[in-house]
C-alpha cells in the first residue's frame, strides 16, 4: 500500500511513453516466439524465451523505469536513496547474472495488463517495483559490533522513524532510547514556575472558588470509583462545561479515534486546543493540540515507564506537526494522581504528583491555568508573527513571508528541532531565501556567525548570510536554561534496559552517535533522498545527529583524516582551534533523516568509516553530559533557497554544481579561512544562475565548520 506522501508524488509524476515502447517491445516478443495471448501470457513468454531475451526484456523495462521523474523522487523503502538508486543496483545485479530474470515477473504483468498512456495505473505500477526491489535486495545481516574497534555507546531518537515504520511498538522503543537519563522525576518548585506569579493567576483562583460547589465530603462530586476510561472522560467534560464554560480554549478526548495527521495512528486521551479552532471534516489535528494528556485508571501507574511512553509519544506528534513548537506541556491522571510535565528540546520533566480530591484547589488552578496561559507560555514560537493564515519573521526590519509548509523538519523530541521554511520579501513571487530555526547547544559557535565573517571575507560559491540572532520570547532568552529556572533538578532517570547502548558508567563522560543507513523498510518521508546513482551515505546519525569524525585524537591533537575515513591527510598544515567546543545535534538546512539504528550496524560493516560525535561540557550542570545540555533558540537567514541535489534535471547540470561546491569549499577555505567539515550530498544545493559565471552549486549548512589557524 503506497504512504499518503507517494501517492502525492506519483500523481504529480505520471508515468510517460517509455513504459509504452517496453509494451511494444514485449508484444513483438511474444509474437516472435508464437505465445497465444491470455491470462498468463507473461509467464508463458518467459517460459518460453531463452534466458538472454527475457534478461534484456527486464533490462530494458528497469532502464525505461529509471528515466521516469517519479523514481528520482520516490524515497526507497529499503535504502538511504531514492527508488532510482534501488534500480539502478538492480539492473546491475541482473545484468552480472546475480538475480534471475523470472523474479520481474509480477511487475512486467503490471505493465502488459495496463492500458497505454493516458490510462497508466501508475500506482499499482510503483507499487510492483518497491515489491519487486524489496523481494530481491540482498540481505545483510546485522552484526554486533566489536568493542575494540567501536568502543563508543550509541544514541537513538524517533526520527529515525517515519512514514511506514511508525508502528507504536517501532517508535515508543526508539523514544525510549531517545530519552533514557534525559528524564526528571519530582522537580521542585515546577507549579510555581509554571503556575504562580501570572497575568492570570487570580483568576485560576476566581474559578476555584466557583467550582467549589462541585466539591463535597472530601472529593469532586460524580467521580467514577474506580477511574475507567470511558466514565472518567464523561465525567471530565461534563465537570469541564460547568467549572471552565466560558475560556477561549477547550478540553477534548480522542482515546477511541485516531487524531488527524498521526503517521503512527496515535490517540489522544486528553488535550486542549482553542475552541474555535478550524475542524476539517469535523476532526481535530495535532497541529492545533496545545496541551497533551494521559489518564490511567490505576495509581501505581504514574511512575510507570509505560505513561511516560504514551505521553512522550503525544509530544512527538506535536512536535512533528507543529515544527516551530519551543515546547509541550502536558500531564497525566493516574486513578485520582495528578502530574504535570514539560516537554522541552533538552527531554521531559515533571512535577511532584498531587492527589485531585486532597488539594482540589491545585487541580482546578491546573486545568483552568492551561485554558488561560498565554500562546508563548504554553509553548508556541510567537517570534514567528501570523498575518491572517499567512506566517512572517520580521529580519533586519524586513518583514519575510513564509512559506506555508517547511522543507525541512525533525520528527523528534529531543534533538536540535531544526525546521527550515523557504521565505520572501514582500511583492516578490520567489522563494529566494531560507529561514533556519534550531536549538544549537549554547557552547558552540554559531553557525550565522561562520557564515558573516565568510561574507565579509570575500568567499564565493556558499549560502550567503542575511542575518542570524537568538530568539526572545516576551523578552526573556529563549533557552532551554531559562526554561527551567528557578526549579530543583534531581537525578535523571534510566528507562530502559534495551537502550544497552546508551553507555550509564560513571566515568563515560562523552556520547557518540554513529551513522546510520536505511533499514529494510525505509521512509517516505525523508526530506533529502539521495541522487540515485549508487550507494548513498547518509549525513545525519540515528538521533538525528551530524556526523564528526577523528575526535579519538586527544583534545590537543591536530586535524587528520584518518584511514578509515577513506581520505589521505592533508599536506596543508590546517589546524583546529584548541579549547573550541564540539557541535551537538547538529542538522542540515536541507536536512535528511535516518532509519533504524539496526541499519547502522550494516552501514558500519559496509563503509567501517569512524564516524563519531562527542558531546562538550554541559553548561547547566557543570559536567560532561549530553543529557541536560543548554540550548538556544536560534534564526537564521540565508539565500538562495536553491534545490536539492537530487532535483538534478541533467547530467550536466549535476556535474556543474558538484564543480561550483568544490570551488565554494576551496574559497571558504582559502578566502574565509573556516573548514566546513561536513561535506555531502545534502549540503550541496543547486542554484539558477542571475548572471553568466556565477555559480550553478552552493555549499550551505556551516554547522560543524571551524575557523583555522
Amino acid at each position: 500500500m503506497a504512504t499518503t506522501s507517494e501517492l502525492d508524488k506519483i500523481r504529480r509524476n505520471p508515468i510517460k511513453e517509455q513504459l509504452a515502447t517496453f509494451r511494444h517491445r514485449f508484444e513483438s516478443t511474444r509474437l516472435d516466439l508464437d505465445v497465444a495471448s491470455s491470462s498468463d501470457v507473461v509467464q508463458a513468454v518467459f517460459s518460453t524465451a531463452v534466458t538472454a531475451v527475457a534478461k534484456s526484456l527486464v533490462l530494458d523495462l528497469i532502464q525505461a523505469l529509471l528515466v521516469e521523474p517519479a523514481a528520482r523522487i520516490l524515497p526507497s523503502r529499503i535504502a538511504d536513496r531514492t527508488l532510482s538508486g534501488d534500480l539502478a543496483i538492480l539492473y546491475g545485479r541482473l545484468d552480472s547474472n546475480q538475480l534471475d530474470s523470472a523474479s520481474a515477473i509480477a511487475l512486467v504483468e503490471q505493465i502488459v495488463r495496463s492500458e497505454p498512456a493516458p490510462i497508466w495505473n501508475d500506482t499499482d505500477i510503483w507499487l510492483a517495483v518497491f515489491e519487486l526491489v524489496a523481494r530481491t535486495a540482498p540481505v545483510i545481516p546485522p552484526t554486533a559490533f566489536e568493542k575494540a574497534v567501536f568502543d563508543t555507546p550509541l544514541r537513538s531518537s524517533s526520527a529515525s522513524q517515519k512514514g511506514i515504520e511508525q508502528t507504536h511498538d517501532e517508535v515508543d522503543q526508539r523514544i525510549l532510547e531517545e530519552l533514557t537519563g534525559r528524564v526528571y522525576y519530582d522537580v521542585g518548585g515546577f507549579y510555581e514556575r509554571y503556575f504562580e506569579g501570572k497575568s492570570w493567576t487570580n483568576n485560576t483562583r476566581d474559578v476555584y472558588e466557583e467550582s467549589r460547589a462541585q466539591y463535597t465530603e472530601g472529593r469532586w462530586s460524580g467521580w467514577p470509583e474506580p477511574s475507567r476510561q470511558s466514565p472518567f472522560f464523561e465525567w471530565f467534560m461534563k465537570f469541564q462545561d460547568t467549572v471552565l464554560s466560558g475560556l477561549r480554549r477547550r478540553y477534548y478526548t480522542s482515546a477511541n479515534k485516531v487524531l488527524r495527521g498521526s503517521e503512527a495512528d496515535r490517540k489522544l486521551d486528553i488535550f486542549l486546543t482553542p475552541a474555535d479552532a478550524a475542524l476539517p471534516n469535523g476532526e481535530h489535528d495535532w497541529s492545533n493540540v496545545l496541551v497533551i494528556g494521559e489518564h490511567k485508571q490505576n495509581l501505581d501507574e504514574d511512575r510507570s515507564t509505560k505513561t511516560l511512553v504514551q505521553l512522550a509519544g503525544y509530544a512527538r506528534e506535536v512536535f512533528g506537526s507543529q515544527p516551530e513548537r519551543r515546547f509541550v506541556p502536558g500531564f497525566t491522571i493516574c486513578g485520582s494522581i495528578m502530574r504535570l510535565w514539560v516537554f522541552d528540546r533538552s527531554g521531559p520533566y515533571n512535577s511532584e504528583n498531587f492527589d485531585i480530591h486532597k488539594e482540589p484547589e491545585r487541580f482546578i488552578r491546573v486545568i483552568a491555568g492551561y485554558a488561560l496561559m498565554t500562546d508563548a507560555e504554553l509553548g508556541l514560537n510567537t517570534f514567528i508573527k501570523r498575518d491572517g493564515t499567512s506566517k512572517y519573521i520580521v529580519a533586519r526590519d524586513v518583514k519575510m513571508s513564509l512559506e506555508d509548509k517547511p522543507i525541512a523538519s525533525t520528527k523528534a523530541i529531543v534533538c536540535r528541532g531544526t525546521t527550515c521554511y523557504r521565505a520572501r520579501r514582500p511583492g516578490s513571487m520567489n522563494w529566494e531565501y531560507v529561514v533556519k530555526f534550531a536549538w544549537p547547544s549554547d557552547k558552540r559557535q554559531r553557525e550565522g556567525d561562520l557564515l558573516k565573517l565568510a561574507k565579509e571575507r570575500g568567499v564565493t560559491g556558499i549560502a550567503v548570510w542575511f542575518n542570524h540572532e537568538q530568539i526572545t520570547i516576551d523578552g526573556g532568552p529563549d533557552t532551554i536554561s531559562h526554561f527551567r529556572r528557578d526549579m530543583k533538578f534531581g537525578t535523571s532517570r534510566k528507562l530502559s534496559r534495551k537502550a544497552s547502548w546508551v553507555d550509564s558508567s560513571p566515568e563515560s563522560s562523552r556520547a557518540y552517535s554513529k551513522t546510520s543507513f536505511k533499514g529494510r523498510s525505509g521512509s517516505d518521508a525523508t526530506h533529502l533522498m539521495g541522487l540515485g546513482i549508487g550507494e548513498s551515505s547518509a549525513t545525519t546519525s540515528s538521533s538525528g545527529q551530524k556526523r564528526k569524525r577523528d575526535e579519538r585524537l586527544g583534545r590537543g591533537s591536530r586535524l587528520k583524516r584518518s584511514k578509515s575515513d577513506g581520505s589521505h591527510a592533508n599536506t596543508t598544515n590546517v589546524h583546529i582551534r584548541e579549547g573550541e567546543p564540539d557541535a551537538i545535534d547538529a542538522h542540515s538546512i536541507q536536512e535528511a533523516e535516518t532509519d533504524s539504528l539496526a541499519a547502522c550496524r550494516i552501514e558500519w560493516e559496509l563503509n567501517n568509516v569512524d564516524s563519531i560525535q562527542e558531546v562538550g561540557a554541559d553548561s547547566l550542570t557543570g559536567c560532561e553530559s549530553e543529557t541536560y545540555g543548554n540550548r538556544v533558540n536560534y534564526c537564521l537567514v540565508t539565500s538562495p533557497a536553491g534545490r536539492p541535489l537530487h532535483e538534478y534535471q541533467s547530467v550536466r547540470e549535476l556535474l556543474e554544481a558538484l564543480r561550483d561546491a568544490i570551488r565554494g569549499h576551496r574559497s571558504l577555505l582559502e578566502d574565509g579561512r573556516i573548514l566546513h567539515r561536513d561535506i555531502s550530498e545534502n549540503n550541496i544545493i543547486i542554484i539558477n544562475p542571475a548572471d553568466e559565471g556565477d555559480p550553478k552549486g552552493m555549499l550551505i549548512d556551516l554547522d560543524l565548520a571551524k575557523e583555522v589557524e
